[in-house]
């Protein structure tokens, strides 16, 4: 088992709208005038058509030189298609630049793609860093051994078909006896190999046990890959992969993470910004709190 690799950032998490988050640096502030932001600008007009045209609809960048470079990565859903893909980075450039303003370090997340700028170099890292945790306010109704299982079982036995695919990403159904049935979507960088995608997947799966478990929903949200699972489908298309045999025991888990701060709902997702470091989400189906390493 691999540990999480948590980076020790402070961010301002802001809710855009359902399903929708962003993250932006508390430092290194940019002006106006500035070169980085006429990289940033070049970026946002070569970056969406850039993914858009790639067959796993992802691109990474660096523009400009120390001090005004900028490293970017994006990511559409792959379950995507490519025009939806230009569309969305387009409008992740857009929702940044107003809700992170003169901020050099930011991420957005949308349930069909996320996009990611800073003047450090991220590219290279292959762990799910400065995840954030969206969870159902919701509990299964099962006892609490068996719910760990079925989510065990559900990334353990996907994390593989996904980290050997074209695009890093599968999707799923399990159905196990009398079990609530549960619909997942994993996916990583299209640039990672198969084993740091898997290692990525396997940090993913610590913490879906440790902050997640016993909820009927939840998505864990990192630059290098991400997971999501529902009791009702949400992914385009009919699921990959259908499993229907349930783990024996969930094993040891090896977690070394600093502990999560659970934030609840407390205003829509159009009102003013939280206060820093906390979080408020909103989702269509089920009530949602946020969870965020500190």
């Amino acid at each position: 088992w691999m540990a999480m690799v948590i980076l020790p950032l402070l961010l301002l998490l802001v809710p855009l709208a359902a399903a929708q988050w962003s993250s932006c640096s508390k430092s290194d502030d940019y002006k106006s005038n500035s070169t980085y932001v006429a990289n940033l600008s070049l970026l946002s007009s070569t970056l969406p058509k850039k993914a858009a045209s790639s067959t796993t609809l992802f691109a990474t960048s660096i523009m400009g030189n120390f001090p005004d470079i900028v490293y970017a990565l994006t990511l559409c859903r792959g379950d995507s298609n490519a025009s939806a893909c230009e569309s969305r980075v387009t409008t992740a450039f857009q929702d940044l630049l107003r809700l992170c303003p003169y901020k050099k370090n930011a991420a957005v997340y949308y349930d069909p793609c996320m996009l990611k700028f800073s003047n450090k170099n991220f590219l290279a890292t292959t762990t799910v860093n400065d995840p954030l945790f969206i969870v159902n306010t919701k509990n299964f109704t099962t006892n609490a051994d068996i719910t760990q299982r079925l989510l065990f079982t559900l990334i353990n036995s996907m994390a593989q078909l996904a980290a050997n695919s074209l695009r890093r990403f599968t999707t799923s159904r399990l159905d196990v006896g009398s079990s609530p049935t549960l619909y997942c979507l994993m996916q990583c960088m299209p640039d990672l190999i198969p084993h740091d995608c898997e290692s990525c997947f396997q940090d993913i799966l610590n913490s879906t046990l440790e902050y997640l478990g016993g909820k009927q929903g939840g998505r864990v949200l990192g630059t290098r890959c991400y997971m999501r699972y529902e009791m009702y489908p949400f992914f385009q298309g009919d699921p990959k992969l259908r499993i229907i045999n349930l783990a024996p025991h969930v094993p040891t888990i090896n977690n070394t993470t600093t502990p999560a701060t659970v934030y609840p709902q407390s205003q829509p997702p159009d009102a003013a910004p939280p206060p820093e470091g906390k979080v408020t989400v909103q989702e269509h189906n089920g009530s949602y709190l946020g969870l965020y390493l500190e």
